[in-house]
């Protein structure tokens, strides 16, 4: 699966390869390299947005829907491991993940899980 993610990142196609792509491709195994494509400068802008909406999804399934405790744990640990990036947007998704992990109630699908049209329902 991570190389049809690094075939898509890297080609010139901008239709994701079928409907829903971003919920099969967002899993623990993959956050990884998702965090890295929505990093790299050498991914087009909208498709690093997709792989940036696929980061919120991790935590907002995780969160709001799975609501298992074991994987809850693993998706804040990834989270605090990426803390460690500077890049602006990992960030802002940082921050908001750690205020949605410590405060459940505040979980909204339509800003965590409607793929990179999250971006639109934020307001901060």
């Amino acid at each position: 699966m991570t190389y049809d993610i690094r075939e898509w990142a890297f080609s010139n196609d901008s239709e994701l390869p079928h409907q829903d792509w971003d919920l099969f491709i967002t899993t623990m195994d993959t956050a990884p390299l998702l965090l890295s494509l929505s990093v790299d400068p050498k991914v087009a802008k909208d498709k690093r947005k997709v792989f940036l909406a696929c980061l919120y999804l991790l935590v907002g399934d995780a969160v709001g829907i799975v609501k298992d405790r074991t994987h809850l744990e693993e998706v804040r640990l990834f989270v605090e491991q990426a803390s460690s990036n500077r890049n602006y947007y990992i960030q802002q998704w940082v921050s908001r993940s750690f205020q949605l992990i410590q405060n459940p109630e505040l979980f909204d699908y339509e800003k965590w899980c409607t793929g990179d049209s999250i971006f639109e329902n934020w307001d901060d």
